[in-house]
């Protein structure tokens, strides 16, 4: 009888986020996510595409739980940490596989139910919402506890797998903010009382010796361009991840304090503002939700006073299929030189990433539109965060997930500069295993 640790995805590569624990003879899974780059790319691959879960497992576009054998009948729980599509979309395509409900904050919840419904897909488990900071059982062997962490979508938690053999702690995306613009400061005290067996932890900045900044720096940047500048007569366009609802709603207070009217267009940042609304993390009163692309042509091309409006609208990493893509493409509007556009984001570190917004970019530039790029922080715990992270967890094993090699490495030099034996240090792949107890 043994504690042990599956990888499933999320430790060969970025993205794909999926582990499983193995308590005796009953195990849970943490997270279940896209690879979001392979899920694209073979989504927009034909007109009539293959989405079964057998095909998305074999591209690598969501976690291959063949890696599990037979343990998939001994699967009591599925386990949501946040709600980003890299730990949570693949659950739609997979979960039906297990007879086990679905757990997840309230809202990273309601955003599985909009997906389950947008989809018009048919999930037999239940979907259990959890509040931050509860405890609850999954069988009479394992509780899980979810605490609150600060991330870049609402109702972040860690999860900890309670056991007899101790705790294992999933810390996959997190940063350590003290001044969140919405939600509490990640509940460190909780942490500092938990004796953790093993520290599941992100890697993806530990090769950025820095610390993570506030939201609030974000905020600030957005209030100097939107509120310091004179915008008078020209038409402004922002774009963001449609997942960080702190940064929606910044954007929101922003553009009542300028006098105009907020419209948000695209079909995912409607999912996730309704999830906000539906889970009472905060309301969009007075704002124009326009999701489906043929209507934000017809709204755009009929609208009066457009320098009256402020536009947040998807397509940040220049998606050829979103809607800003769409409005610069197709010529959805009529933009005039010095009109402005806002990039509130990073480029998400792929290839095609890069190519769609450098593309994007040069379109836009060819209608002298103004632009404005990066104005954003992170949602994840760079070098130093993790540093301090990793002594107030003082765990006794060490395993970097939500990574590469490069990023995987640099977290195990991280720990051993800080002084955990080598030995401790877990570099798994996806298909390893290793007994932790």
């Amino acid at each position: 009888m043994t504690l042990e640790l599956i990888p499933i995805g999320g430790f060969s590569e970025i993205g794909r986020n999926c582990a499983a624990l193995k308590v005796d003879d009953e195990v849970v899974i943490l997270d279940m996510g896209l690879h979001m780059e392979k899920y694209i790319e073979h989504n927009e691959s034909e007109d009539i595409v293959d989405m079964s879960a057998q095909t998305l497992m074999d591209i690598g576009a969501i976690p291959d739980i063949r890696i599990l054998g037979n343990l998939v009948d001994k699967v009591v729980a599925v386990c949501i940490g946040h709600a980003h599509l890299d730990h949570m979309g693949a659950a739609v395509f997979l979960s039906n596989n297990f007879n086990a409900p679905i757990y997840g904050t309230p809202f990273t919840m309601e955003v599985m139910r909009a997906m389950v419904r947008d989809e018009k897909l048919n999930l037999k488990n239940p979907l259990v919402d959890e509040k931050e900071n509860s405890k609850f059982r999954v069988s009479d062997n394992i509780e899980i506890e979810f605490i609150n962490v600060t991330h870049s979508t609402p109702e972040t938690v860690l999860m900890a797998v309670h056991t007899k053999y101790g705790v294992v702690l999933y810390a996959n995306d997190y940063k350590l903010d003290d001044h969140p613009t919405l939600g509490k400061k990640t509940n460190i005290a909780r942490i500092k009382e938990l004796n953790v067996k093993a520290l599941v932890i992100d890697c993806l900045y530990s090769t950025n010796p820095v610390k993570t900044p506030s939201e609030m720096i974000a905020k600030q940047m957005l209030k100097e361009i939107l509120l310091t500048e004179n915008h008078k007569g020209k038409n402004i366009f922002v774009t963001t991840f449609a997942s960080h609802i702190a940064r929606i709603k910044t954007i929101k207070e922003l553009g009542a304090k300028m006098g105009r009217k907020v419209v948000f267009m695209g079909r995912s940042l409607a999912k996730y503002v309704s999830a906000a609304e539906e889970a009472n993390i905060t309301k969009f009163n007075d704002v124009t939700i326009i999701k489906y692309s043929n209507k934000v042509k017809k709204f755009l091309a009929e609208l009066k006073n457009t320098d009256k409006h402020l536009f947040v609208v998807t397509g940040h990493q220049g998606e050829p299929r979103a809607i800003l893509s769409r409005i610069i493409d197709e010529d959805y509007f009529n933009f005039k030189p010095r009109d402005i556009i806002i990039f509130s984001c990073k480029i998400i570190p792929v290839q095609s990433n890069f190519d769609n917004r450098e593309k994007l970019e040069a379109a836009i530039k060819s209608k002298h539109i103004k632009i404005y790029k990066d104005i954003h922080v992170s949602g994840h715990a760079s070098r130093e965060d993790q540093r301090g992270f990793l002594h107030v967890v003082n765990a006794e094993h060490i395993i970097p997930v939500h990574g590469d090699r490069p990023r995987m490495q640099a977290m195990k030099n991280l720990a051993m500069e800080e002084g955990w034996d080598e030995k401790k240090i877990h570099m798994l792949k996806n298909g390893d295993r290793t007994i932790l107890s």
